[in-house]
C-alpha cells in the first residue's frame, strides 16, 4: 500500500477514533500494520468470504456492515453482525485450516483493510504493541461469541431483542428486519409483535 493511501486511511474518522481509544498505539504502529494490508471495497450484497472457502484473510472494517450467516436446507441463519472497528474472518480456516461453514456478506457498501493472517503473526512477533492490539480483538471475538451462545440458551426472544438494542442501538436502522429476526431465532412477524409490544409499554 502506498503512502498516499495510508495517509487517507489515517485521516478516516473511524481510524481517528480507534487511535484515541487505544492510546498505546503510535502512528508508526498503524503504518506498519497497514503496509501488510490491502484496501478492499465490498459493494452491498456482495461477499467477503463464502461458505466453502479456505482462506487466511482477515478483514478489519473501516466503514460498513457485514453479516455472518449459515445456509442450511435453503434457509439462511444469521450468526452475528460486524461493524466499524470489528474483524471479519473465518476462524475455521485460520485455526483449523478447514473450509468456512459461514458466508460473510456486506449489508452496506463496506471498506475494509484486508490482511493475510500469516503475515500478521510475523508482524506481531516483531511489534509488541500490535501484538497487544491483536490479542485484544481476539479476546473480543471470543467474548462476543460466548454472549451470543448464552443469549440463545438462557433468554427469551424478547429479552434477546432488548439486549441487542441496548448493546447495538446504532444497528437498529442498519440491519434489515428479516436478518435481525433470523439472528434472534424468530420470524419477522414475531419480531414485529415484540417491537409493537415494547413500544406500547413505553
Amino acid at each position: 500500500m502506498d503512502s498516499q493511501i495510508i495517509e487517507q486511511i489515517l485521516q478516516n474518522p473511524n481510524i481517528q477514533n480507534l487511535r484515541a481509544k487505544y492510546s498505546f498505539l503510535q502512528t508508526e504502529d498503524l503504518i506498519e500494520l497497514m503496509k501488510i494490508s490491502k484496501v478492499q471495497h465490498i459493494p452491498k450484497n456482495e461477499h467477503f468470504i463464502q461458505a466453502g472457502d479456505t482462506t487466511k484473510k482477515v478483514g478489519f472494517i473501516i466503514s460498513g456492515l457485514i453479516r455472518f450467516y449459515h445456509l442450511k436446507d435453503g434457509e439462511e441463519y444469521n450468526i452475528i453482525f460486524k461493524k466499524e472497528f470489528e474483524m471479519a474472518s473465518s476462524f475455521e480456516s485460520i485455526v483449523l485450516n478447514q473450509p468456512s461453514s459461514y458466508s460473510f456478506e456486506a449489508l452496506e457498501d463496506t471498506q475494509m483493510l484486508v490482511f493475510d493472517y500469516t503475515e500478521m503473526e510475523e508482524l506481531f512477533a516483531k511489534n509488541h504493541q500490535l501484538e497487544r492490539f491483536g490479542r485484544y480483538f481476539i479476546q473480543q471475538e471470543l467474548a462476543q461469541a460466548v454472549k451470543i451462545y448464552e443469549g440463545h440458551l438462557f433468554y427469551s426472544p424478547e429479552e434477546r431483542y432488548l439486549k441487542f438494542i441496548e448493546k447495538y442501538p446504532d444497528l437498529m436502522n442498519r440491519v434489515p428486519l428479516k436478518h435481525l429476526s433470523s439472528f434472534l431465532g424468530i420470524t419477522p412477524v414475531s419480531l414485529s409483535r415484540i417491537r409493537k409490544r415494547i413500544t406500547a409499554q413505553k
